[in-house]
């Protein structure tokens, strides 16, 4: 019995399969591709939004508990404008007593501490990093924003304005007794803006 000789393939179609092969490869990689760049630039931006959301409340949480009692002058808030020459981009500091001590178990502190949010330059010079002061413990022998731990917040922090209100006008800095409210304006370093007023309970 003779068996028919079975034909293979010719070099060209071999070809033809091996470019459909590539390009339908090429098209599955781009499209990964897109969407992982698109899934990482989400990521960037909620966690963008999430240490802006984190800083502010912070913030907002020792503003709004601040405590200023004449007869107690440990008690304080001091809030100092910085401007920067070459762009006007502010780095605010702000330094107060605040009711929003986490007391250790056990411990004899107040609910009281102070607190403060200041800038300092990065080692490289080039950018601040926002720090943050915590005192625990108020006394007449160490002189307010001095003593504490200094600790660093971020380095994302491309601006801090601070505005205070007297209720009919509203002053880039603030020296004595309490403001009405506080506006915070918070600058990241991908150029998003995000602000929010904050009102004082303890007046």
């Amino acid at each position: 019995m003779i068996v028919p000789h079975a034909k293979g393939f010719t070099l060209l179609e071999v070809l033809l399969a091996l470019t459909i092969l590539a390009v339908i490869a090429t098209t599955i990689y781009s499209s990964f591709s897109t969407a992982g760049r698109n899934i990482e630039s989400a990521e960037a931006v909620r966690d963008g939004t999430d240490r802006a959301r984190t800083l502010l409340s912070r913030l907002t949480n020792d503003i709004a508990n601040v405590y200023v009692n004449k007869s107690v002058g440990e008690t304080f808030l001091y809030g100092s404008k910085l401007e920067r020459d070459e762009d006007k981009q502010r780095f605010d500091s702000l330094y107060l007593t605040t009711l929003t001590n986490w007391r250790r178990p056990d411990s004899k502190e107040m609910d009281l501490w102070e607190v403060g949010y200041f800038f300092q330059d990065k080692p490289d010079g080039k950018g601040k990093v926002l720090m943050r002061k915590e005192k625990r413990e108020l006394s007449k022998d160490v002189p307010p924003r001095t003593g504490g731990i200094d600790y660093e917040l971020t380095d994302t922090v491309e601006g801090l304005r601070l505005r205070y209100s007297n209720g009919t006008t509203w002053a880039d800095e603030w020296k004595s007794g309490l403001p009405k409210a506080v506006e915070i304006i918070l600058t990241l370093a991908d150029g998003k803006v995000y602000a929010t007023q904050v009102d004082i309970r303890n007046q």
